[in-house]
């Protein structure tokens, strides 16, 4: 078996349906890949509709009694799984007849790391209980779509029936994302290109509704972090664990359009994954990994950029290998954490104390010159010192950890 399509699915039956009926029309042999779907405690349809579903390739269900996360769902999938490669592939994503082809196609050694392009977004149905940014989304398309206003007060409405999904037709009805996030990836790909040659965070682009991976690393690295039970975060996990252990990242157009629906989480859920990320990576081996979560998730708060953030990184890298700076890493961690933590504090978000990693403010001095005289070390000094700034205005009462000049300063 060639590939294993992992699919993890809570109440979305008709979402999954579509799935499915896309995966039906590959232009890859289909003998060659089988489809596991986790019914992941489903109380819908999904189990009846799964049960009746006519696949022309080897299609296997693992039905999960409770919903443990969307982690463990999918490791429950990896674990039946017999193919050589895994293609990662969300319940509510249609795909586009070369699919899996693309995917295999872009696996040239048994370390390479497969992501497809996230930005398509399609209405298949509309739902009453659409959000006010859903229902902002659809006006703008709508014209798309031959409905009366009375049409819209069903509680689920379909608007694109499934012969277009058979004929590949739906593609006309999609539309590219316009999110922060998609813009910051698309920069990316500008600065880096496809091969995202010298990037040094390319487990961004790990987004587990069109990425691939060989089984045999995912089962080495550890597979799904199963403690990450809330929304988000749990596919970086294993694109990190995937890329620190040397696999190749690279980007392919491989399209997969997101059908776009209800939120399914609930609201925190995102923040606590985060939190459990950056106390995770929380050791300055991973300083890279707590700073671009920061700066995905609380974007804008440190004011760096892509390009920026490459260069930081890049930096860090260096002064790992160096060896000599740790204390002034852990200070730079601790700093990150501390602007992390005082975020959310929103109005009150006066620190109580300063920094505890136990540097001299003349060591900490003479470190951060010797970094832009001998090593031209440049953007993290940069950085270091500008989130210095931003905390120690926040910071209750001063501390003289904070104070000093640098020539950079």
């Amino acid at each position: 078996m060639k590939a294993s399509i992992i699919i993890p699915s809570y109440n979305a039956c008709e979402r999954l349906y579509y799935n499915l009926l896309s995966l039906n029309l590959q232009d890859y042999p289909h003998e060659q890949f089988e489809v596991i779907v986790i019914d992941n405690g489903s109380t819908d349809s999904t189990a009846k509709m799964l049960s009746e579903f006519s696949a022309s390739f080897r299609l296997e269900t693992v039905r999960v009694a409770e919903n443990k996360g969307i982690a463990h769902g999918r490791n429950q999938g990896i674990s039946k799984a017999t193919g050589d490669i895994l293609i990662f592939h969300d319940s509510d994503m249609i795909a586009e007849k070369n699919f899996v082809r693309k995917h295999l196609e872009a696996h040239h050694n048994e370390n390479t790391v497969v992501c497809g392009f996230i930005w398509k977004e399609i209405f298949t149905y509309y739902y009453k209980n659409f959000e006010d940014f859903r229902i902002s989304e659809f006006n703008k398309v709508k014209d798309r779509f031959h409905y009366q206003s009375k049409d819209f007060d069903q509680d689920i409405l379909q608007l694109i029936p499934p012969e277009k999904i058979t004929d590949g037709s739906f593609i006309k009805y999609s539309f590219g994302k316009d999110t922060p996030f998609i813009d910051s990836l698309e920069k990316v790909i500008q600065e880096f290109g496809l091969d995202l040659k010298r990037y040094h965070l390319p487990w961004r682009f790990f987004i587990t509704n069109n990425s691939s991976a060989p089984r045999k690393k995912v089962i080495e690295v550890g597979m799904f972090d199963e403690k990450i039970v809330n929304w988000g975060f749990e596919d970086y996990d294993l694109g990190i664990q995937l890329y620190k252990s040397g696999c190749k990242f690279k980007l392919s157009n491989i399209v997969n359009v997101h059908q776009a629906h209800p939120k399914n989480y609930m609201k925190g859920e995102a923040l606590k994954s985060f939190e459990y990320i950056c106390n995770k990576y929380n050791d300055i081996r991973h300083i890279d990994i707590v700073l671009a979560c920061i700066c995905t998730f609380l974007r804008g708060s440190l004011s760096i950029d892509e390009k920026g953030l490459n260069h930081i990184v890049e930096d860090l890298y260096i002064l790992q290998e160096i060896g000599k700076y740790n204390r002034m890493l852990s200070y730079y961690l601790e700093l990150l954490q501390m602007k992390r933590k005082s975020y959310f504090k929103m109005g009150d978000n006066k620190l109580k104390e300063a920094p505890s990693a136990g540097m001299e403010e003349s060591e900490l001095e003479q470190q951060i010159n010797e970094l832009l005289e001998t090593y031209e070390i440049r953007h993290f000094a940069h950085a270091l010192l500008a989130l210095r700034r931003d905390l120690k205005k926040n910071l209750t009462g001063g501390d003289r950890s904070f104070r000093g000049h640098y020539k950079s300063e």
